[in-house]
């Protein structure tokens, strides 16, 4: 009886860590999680996967942004009780917090949950050896819904000391902080108290702990609180003898459920799931077939550039040895020339009595032939003002004031 008690209590757990989170003071993650959780308490499951995949596919998505995606996307598990996928986002969601700025918080806060995750599972001794390693420090990293379910596990584990006051101590301190926080999940607590007071043999107060935590969940429209109420109470009425109003909370508990279709829920949920990971698929396909075609074009282009140089390469190989060959016959001519004398009557200039270099007998040659200063540069490949310069040196080299002198 007592394993049945706790996991009903398991049940209300997964509900409870379904509720609002503020992460810190920043408004967009508090509108976040708003959003999340109105649709979530309207049943509204699909249209929370759809908006936080939404956040995760998004490139300008930060490190924290993604953490605070998949955390909604594991409360949204949980709540439907799907403790795989519930898992598998809480992981992901530390492994992108990790990479965040604010890694404290995020350590601290997945262990809270992790915490919850194991008393869920009523893995009792896992509880008993995380709760010693959280401080008193860390839980300024939490926010007070959360802090709120945290006394209820400490609670809930004195009751299962048989320590009621010190349990009853604690979840009063919950009860404080859920009515000013939120009354919603006040039910979780109070559902609670119905177990400590059947236990103290205190009827009255555990019958007005269930009516309270009945109204609460009623007018917040909680029906999964609803139905943890009822079984409550329908425990409690079969321990104290009561079979009437014991198969009266079955049947309500019946017709909530069915109401209440977790099951057929997850199943459209893991079909959401289904299409986006296709879509994905999809998209890393499109990013390949992208890629290699970019990649194709660009060794095809790579290719042709080559091609290209190494043409040009060949061509002006053939160019240089071409003008390598005119400026031998230059030479040669020039050699030929300045052996004899000039039209005017003058003394030949035998150049080679003059310390000239192959570039400036380059130039005086095509002097010889007329081509003027522009036409020399084209021919040598040099600068108009390269030949002016070289010719200044020629006319003082061979003492001479012009060029028809040459």
């Amino acid at each position: 009886m007592k394993k049945n008690t706790l996991l009903r209590t398991a049940i209300l757990i997964f509900i409870f860590l379904s509720s609002q989170i503020s992460f810190g003071n920043n408004d967009k993650y508090t509108k976040l999680n708003a959003q999340i959780n109105a649709f979530n308490d309207s049943h509204n499951y699909e249209k929370s996967i759809i908006y936080l995949e939404k956040i995760i596919t998004n490139p300008k998505s930060s490190h924290y942004d993604l953490y605070n995606a998949y955390f909604q996307k594991y409360q949204t598990y949980k709540r439907l009780f799907n403790y795989t996928e519930a898992l598998n986002n809480l992981d992901l969601a530390l492994k992108a917090g990790l990479l965040s700025n604010k890694k404290e918080e995020v350590e601290i806060q997945i262990k809270i949950e992790k915490l919850f995750i194991h008393f869920d599972l009523l893995e009792f001794d896992k509880v008993t050896q995380i709760l010693p390693t959280i401080s008193e420090e860390q839980l300024k990293h939490i926010n007070p819904q959360t802090k709120a379910f945290y006394l209820s596990i400490l609670g809930t584990m004195e009751l299962r000391k048989k320590n009621f006051r010190q349990g009853e101590i604690y979840l009063d301190e919950a009860l404080v902080i859920l009515l000013k926080s939120a009354p919603k999940h006040l039910p979780l607590i109070y559902k609670k108290k119905i177990g400590l007071y059947k236990h103290l043999k205190q009827y009255k107060k555990a019958l007005e702990s269930f009516e309270k935590g009945l109204y609460y969940a009623k007018k917040y429209k909680m029906d999964i609180y609803v139905i943890a109420m009822y079984n409550d109470i329908s425990h409690f009425y079969n321990e104290i003898g009561d079979t009437k109003n014991a198969a009266l909370a079955q049947q309500k508990i019946l017709s909530l459920s069915t109401k209440y279709d977790a099951t057929n829920r997850n199943g459209k949920l893991h079909l959401l799931e289904k299409k986006f990971l296709q879509k994905s698929k999809d998209l890393d396909n499109e990013n390949q077939n992208y890629t290699r075609t970019v990649l194709t074009i660009s060794i095809i282009s790579l290719v042709i550039i080559l091609l290209v140089l190494f043409f040009l390469l060949k061509s002006a190989k053939h160019k240089r040895t071409v003008a390598e060959l005119k400026i031998n016959n230059i030479s040669n001519e020039l050699e030929n020339v300045t052996k004899e004398l000039s039209e005017s009557g003058q003394s030949k200039i035998n150049l080679a009595n003059y310390n000239l270099t192959e570039r400036q007998n380059q130039i005086i040659a095509l002097v010889k032939q007329g081509k003027t200063n522009k036409e020399i540069g084209v021919e040598l490949f040099i600068s108009e003002n390269t030949v002016k310069y070289h010719l200044k040196i020629i006319y003082e080299a061979l003492n001479i004031t012009n060029r028809s002198k040459l």
